[in-house]
Formats: C-alpha cells, structure tokens, sequence
C-alpha cells in the first residue's frame, strides 16, 4: 500500500490553478493544472516506466495507471526509462504543469481524478 511518502508533487511547492472536473469550455477539466513557469522541473508522481513521449506530453505507468504530465519541454526520459518518485521529467513550458491519471484502457475519456499527486508542499486553491 503506497503512503503520502511514496508519493510527490510534480512541481516544487506547487499551487493547483485549475482542479478536476472543473467546468470549461472544452467540458469538465480531466486534470489537475498547477502554476510552473517556463523552465520548471517537472519531476515523477510515483515511481514507473515511460510509456510516451510524445509532442509535450510525458507519460509514466505506474500500478496500470498512466500519469500524463502535458505543457513539458527539454525532456529529461525516453520511451522505456524506468524512473523513480521524484525522477526529472523534463521541464515546465509554462504558465501552468496539466497532470492527469488514466485508467485501463488508457483513453482520453477514461481520466480520474488524480490521487497520487498531492503532497504536504502542493497547495490548493483558496
């Protein structure tokens, strides 16, 4: 069973800007958005392989759920990388970090609402 120990924000003292299932122009928000700058580390959730890396997005399987981390530059990993919690990704393209977790089969639609991202240093919106 993973503890809040296993686990770590993707960015450091991250603040959350757009929450899941957030209503928006495109429908119900399928992640969690928070503030990184241009050039922000963008480090693992929770240990696991590198399933993509594609246009600027960075996905990792852990525990068959994909952690997808979208809006990165100047990645760090390639297809078939294992990395551990806390690993460099690549970098933030900035203003914000999308994190999403995807269940089996892996689909855009089949999203939920992230579980293995927040940690004592991410803060929510007030």
């Amino acid at each position: 069973m993973r503890t809040i120990w296993d686990m770590a924000a993707p960015v450091h003292n991250g603040v959350v800007t757009c929450e899941f299932g957030v209503a928006g122009r495109h429908g119900p928000h399928p992640g969690r958005d928070y503030r990184a700058a241009h050039g922000t580390p963008v480090r693992a959730t929770l240990a696991g392989v590198v399933v993509r890396v594609e246009g600027d997005e960075v996905v990792v399987e852990s525990n068959a759920i994909w952690h997808v981390y979208g809006h990165l530059t100047e990645f760090a990993v390639r297809r078939g990388d294992t990395v551990e919690t806390g690993d460099r990704l690549g970098l933030a393209v900035g203003p914000n970090l999308h994190y999403e977790e995807r269940t089996n089969p892996y689909r855009p639609g089949d999203h939920r609402s992230p579980q293995f991202d927040l940690h004592p240093n991410a803060r929510l919106p007030s």
